[in-house]
């Protein structure tokens, strides 16, 4: 069994997950605690009232509900009456047993799982320390919970195989591959066969396969212990998976062992990023009429252009994604020439071929202000998938992220 706790902020967040889950038909409520309702006579407005009602007990907290996700093996045939039985030891196990709390089995993955949503307020106001909880708490009583339903035993999974590009797949939704395997797979192959100078041209790269990586907001815990977790996205940007941190990868694609590739650059690198400036002035020197001419030109090259979030909170430049020399490296890293300005007005303003102005010295990986959450949009996407379709066509127009779905 593993498990997985997240505390949120919202109270409809994590219902409005679950039961959006049960009204598609990939989850079951198969149990409650703690409600004076039944559970069949329960409706979404009382499961939502019961936690407002306790939470407006304390409101210095900003996290005051509790998201929990516990993962079986595909061996463990279980019924809904044994994940309610597990789920209330669980609960037991993190001295919550008392707090009401709903659970849901999904069945959208090829593992077994429940989920479990609860108030991290008590009855008196007070607020459950969720400091290393999963620490202190939930993993002995994972581990408690395997012996006693004799369940199989949770066990870091090695790799003995790293994946190159060509058999990773993007993360599609719905998909039946478990979604840490897929994730495993990308940033695997991605930490090992592509070469990047910091994390925000990693993350360029993991969009392409539809993945973003994330250290936390501001004053959150991820960001003070040099956290970072993963999530899963749609195509066009939006979150569509809970978060799932670098340490329970198989590959453990962590903070610390990505800074470290930081710090030591391919051999070839420089090479690399000559051969990328080569590629984008013989795509510009070929006059594209268009944005969407030039980006679907560099396609054609293996180069794909990443578009940072317009909210004025990210101040990198685009990033070309290289796929031949497997290499990511931001416009400003490149050159004047090649920032997202320079190449747009290049674009208007079609020069001579051979007359663009072309520095030629060394460049040096700028070390930018901490990361921002924000995700990059592949431009491509955005411009949709074939020439000649209508949509944005403008580095500057309708490329904003917008708002991201809540799970």
């Amino acid at each position: 069994m593993v498990a997985r706790i997240e505390p949120v902020d919202s109270v409809a967040e994590p219902l409005a997950y679950n039961e959006k889950k049960v009204s598609q038909g990939r989850a079951q409520f198969i149990h409650v605690a703690n409600f004076i309702q039944e559970k069949d006579s329960l409706t979404y407005d009382d499961k939502l009232q019961r936690f407002q009602r306790l939470n407006e007990l304390n409101a210095r907290s900003q996290k005051k509900m509790l998201h929990a996700t516990l993962n079986f093996s595909p061996a463990d045939k279980l019924s809904n009456d044994q994940l309610s039985a597990i789920a209330d030891k669980y609960m037991e196990g993190l001295k919550m047993g008392d707090h009401p709390y709903l659970v849901y089995r999904h069945q959208d993955a090829r593992h077994p799982h429940i989920h479990i949503v609860t108030s991290l307020i008590r009855s008196d106001g007070s607020r459950v320390k969720t400091h290393l909880l999963a620490n202190r708490l939930s993993e002995p009583t994972r581990k408690a919970i395997e012996q006693e339903f004799g369940l199989t035993l949770s066990r870091r999974k090695k790799r003995s195989h790293i994946p190159t590009p060509d058999e990773v797949q993007k993360i599609v939704p719905g998909s039946s591959k478990p979604l840490s395997e897929s994730i495993d797979d990308i940033t695997s192959s991605v930490s090992h066969h592509y070469h990047f100078t910091n994390l925000y041209e990693y993350n360029a790269i993991l969009r392409t396969y539809n993945v973003t990586a994330e250290t936390g907001g501001p004053g959150s815990k991820t960001r003070q212990h040099n956290g970072l977790y993963y999530l899963a996205l749609d195509d066009q940007g939006n979150r569509v998976s809970p978060p799932l941190m670098s340490s329970q990868l198989p590959g453990r694609p962590t903070l610390r062992r990505l800074t470290d590739k930081f710090h030591h650059p391919h051999p070839d690198h420089l090479d690399h990023l000559t051969s990328i400036r080569q590629r984008i002035d013989g795509a510009l020197d070929r006059q594209p009429p268009t944005l969407r001419a030039f980006v679907f030109q560099l396609q054609a090259d293996g180069i794909e252009i990443i578009i940072a979030p317009r909210n004025g909170r990210n101040p990198h430049d685009q990033v070309f994604v290289d796929h031949r020399t497997r290499t990511a490296v931001t416009g400003e890293t490149l050159g004047p020439a090649y920032t997202t300005t320079a190449v747009k007005s290049a674009i208007d303003h079609h020069p001579t071929p051979g007359q663009r102005q072309r520095p030629q010295q060394t460049p040096e990986s700028p070390e930018g202000p901490r990361f921002s959450g924000n995700v990059p949009q592949m431009l491509s996407a955005l411009l949709h998938t074939q020439p000649g379709s209508q949509g944005p066509d403008d580095f500057g127009q309708s490329q904003q992220l917008g708002p991201r779905r809540k799970l």
